[in-house]
């Protein structure tokens, strides 16, 4: 019964309502290099101040780039005495447990191996009574626990962040002013079934896509070399297709230039790619010699959208490849039980995050009022 009731959607348009902003239909995904969040709270911050910059909140003017603010954030974050204090209680507890519950401590084994040989040296001189654990310089070990997070890590040439636990996630809340939604993935599935549930498409509209726009889909899939490539083509259509939903009166998301190389390397260049373009509402003109698919108004529709999210589903779960669910779920339709508020203060400045697998993440966007 409880799934039943949690399994509907939230109205789009009132929850636009609700915080006075204007929100991308879909989650946007980014970097996977260990800053992940940190650069989806970013990118949320920054669109905020872009196009809502009258919303109350703190902390100042954002850094350029994900990884300046990730050392901005940290910078704060080491001034404020409520995530000193509560860095000092983690520390204590990691240098006074036994040894073999130390080794079974994940966070511990995150962060670079020195520091690592720092607490479990230490702990063994406290918990072996050499010394007491009030000798230890704890500040010092806050300090330097901070500067482990804050660095760029190495390991086989590539550069990679360290993840971001509990307490930086609450502080960052605090220091920047803001509330951080994450949407529980434990409740994808009727998070899913709510988001088809919220839908509002014309029955003719939705024959359509699935007569016209489906066969287009399937060409394109037996055609295909891989299952990549399929996910590959169809996240790019759908991404398309957004961009003319969730900016209707933008006429640069109408016209797409063949010619583009991202276009090109994933869309015409694949077999059956340009007719599911033009399935989906976008004809090809030729314009001096360049040749463009464009989407005049309506011709796009939010069928177009459902169903590719839909067929990419489906064929994700059947070819065991990437985990394409995210593209069925408009993040305005995710009903309140769904989300773990880690910032309850009232406001609509909101960064609302999908944790989409283990220490990765996407963001919902707001977009241009």
């Amino acid at each position: 019964e409880k799934v039943a009731a949690m399994a509907k959607g939230v109205d789009p348009e009132q929850y636009e309502k609700d915080t006075g902003v204007k929100w991308a239909s879909s989650f946007t995904d980014v970097p996977d290099d260990g800053n992940c969040l940190m650069h989806a709270v970013w990118l949320g911050l920054s669109a905020l101040k872009k196009h809502y910059p009258n919303l109350p909140g703190g902390g100042g003017e954002l850094p350029t780039s994900a990884g300046r603010f990730r050392l901005a954030a940290l910078m704060k974050m080491a001034k404020d005495l409520g995530y000193r204090e509560a860095v000092s209680n983690q520390l204590q507890l990691w240098l006074s447990v036994d040894c073999d519950v130390l080794y079974s401590l994940e966070d511990l084994f995150l962060l670079p191996p020195d520091f690592q040989s720092l607490v479990v040296n230490t702990n063994l001189e406290v918990t072996g009574g050499a010394v007491q654990l009030e000798q230890i310089d704890i500040g010092a070990m806050v300090d330097q626990y901070i500067a482990a997070i804050s660095q760029k890590q190495t390991d086989s040439g590539r550069e990679f962040y360290l993840p971001l636990g509990e307490l930086e996630l609450e502080t960052l809340c605090r220091v920047y002013g803001f509330r951080l939604q994450v949407v529980k993935t434990e409740a994808i599935d009727m998070i899913t079934e709510a988001a088809r549930k919220a839908r509002k498409v014309p029955e003719e509209e939705a024959k359509r896509a699935q007569d016209v726009i489906g066969a287009a889909a399937r060409t394109a899939t037996e055609a295909a070399n891989s299952a990549e490539e399929v996910g590959e083509l169809l996240r790019t259509v759908i991404m398309y297709v957004g961009n003319v939903l969730d900016n209707e009166s933008d006429e640069r998301f109408r016209s797409i230039r063949a010619a583009n190389p991202g276009f090109t390397k994933r869309v015409a260049s694949r077999k059956g790619g340009a007719e599911l373009m033009e399935a989906c509402g976008f004809k090809r003109e030729d314009r001096g010699g360049d040749v463009f698919y464009v989407a005049k108004q309506g011709a796009v529709t939010p069928a177009a959208r459902y169903y590719l999210a839909d067929f990419l589903a489906d064929h994700s779960t059947k070819t065991g490849g990437y985990d394409a669910v995210t593209a069925l779920v408009d993040p305005r339709t995710i009903h309140p039980e769904h989300i773990l508020d880690r910032n309850q203060e009232a406001g609509n400045r909101i960064v609302r995050i999908l944790n989409v697998r283990t220490n990765h993440y996407q963001v919902h966007l707001p977009r241009k009022p």
